[in-house]
């Protein structure tokens, strides 16, 4: 299916499109281009090549349609914010566990230097 759309190219913030014959995603010829610059956006686009294309069976995307009638404004994407989701507690309530102390060890050994202070019998 022959499908008549825009293809982008151009500069990272500051995008330029082709008006591009299409089929299965493999351009097959190009009718011009479009410039959606804010000031002044131009559209240069063969109008012979056009209606050729058209009579042939292709289709306009809905927005190659509104730049041929002069009514398509092209609007910058921003993106929106992330709205903050805050988690909330679960409302029944859990048992809670208490955690089990160690038990004490007794220092009950005696060190290696009170073994050493004993005089030895002679």
């Amino acid at each position: 299916m022959l499908v008549i759309k825009l293809v982008r190219y151009g500069k990272k913030n500051l995008p330029s499109f082709r008006v591009a014959v299409t089929e299965k995603n493999k351009i097959v010829e190009f009718l011009g281009s479009y410039y959606p610059h804010p000031k002044s956006p131009q559209l240069n686009i063969s109008k012979e090549l056009l209606e050729k294309w058209k009579k042939s069976g292709a289709k306009l995307t809905p927005a190659v349609e509104n730049l041929v009638k002069g009514k398509y404004e092209f609007k910058k994407y921003v993106p929106k914010k992330a709205e903050s989701q805050e988690i909330t507690a679960p409302t029944s309530p859990q048992p809670t566990v208490e955690p089990e102390k160690p038990k004490e060890v007794s220092s009950e050994k005696s060190s290696p230097a009170s073994e050493n202070s004993e005089q030895p019998n002679a």
